[in-house]
């Protein structure tokens, strides 16, 4: 008959060895779940933003990024690069620059008015259509007899001033021009985000947890 004897010091090494082992696991796996939540969370970023705003550019909302978290640093950054976009993540008033307005494209600015990226055509923005109507200021007769298209400024019913354009008998409103407008709030990223993470981060990392600990050498 033998007997084995164990020593505080050897369980103790047993031990750390135990808890090292679950550490290191537990660092990979909080490292993959917050990846993987970090790409769901992209992923319903792109379903609300196509489901908020009338999307021209399909390829714009595929412009959030992930900046993936790693074991060194267990924090994983899900971002929009285009500052412009943040007044309607967040809502509030937009104010034109000293000395200028803000025109603001109708609903109705469709078809040949844009590009294929949902950019205005240069030819079609504010500017361009009051600076051409100024240099044309005659208008002759197409060949039906009705005026040619032109653009021109007035007062609105809302009283703020409207770029209008006459083409024959109809009249199309595709500017308003303001000092400030009101943006509601339209996306909501940072709550999306939130949203997301609350829901799906502790399942996760225990999926991956499990996972590390299964493979574990």
């Amino acid at each position: 008959m033998s007997t084995i004897k164990c020593t505080l010091d050897n369980l103790a090494k047993t031990l750390e060895k135990e808890v090292q082992k679950e550490v290191k696991q537990a660092k990979f796996a909080a490292m993959k779940a917050l990846n993987n939540v970090a790409f769901k969370a992209r992923d319903n970023l792109i379903k609300n933003y196509n489901a908020s705003f009338k999307v021209r550019n399909k390829s714009l909302p595929k412009a959030i990024t992930v900046k993936k978290a790693t074991k060194e640093n267990l924090q994983a950054e899900v971002e929009f690069p285009k500052d412009w976009m943040e007044i309607n993540v967040k809502g509030g008033t937009k104010q034109a620059d000293s000395g200028k307005n803000l025109a603001f494209p109708s609903d109705k600015l469709e078809g040949e008015s844009r590009l294929q990226s949902g950019k205005i055509k240069k030819t079609k923005r504010p500017a361009s259509l009051l600076d051409y109507a100024d240099k044309h200021k005659k208008r002759g007769k197409n060949k039906k007899g009705t005026s040619k298209p032109h653009a021109f400024k007035t007062k609105g019913k809302h009283g703020y001033e409207v770029i209008g354009i006459r083409d024959g008998k109809e009249t199309k409103w595709p500017y308003s021009i303001q000092k400030t407008a009101k943006v509601p709030k339209r996306w909501d990223f940072y709550g999306i985000v939130k949203k997301t993470a609350e829901r799906n981060l502790p399942k996760e990392f225990e999926k991956e947890f499990k996972k590390a600990m299964e493979t574990a050498k």
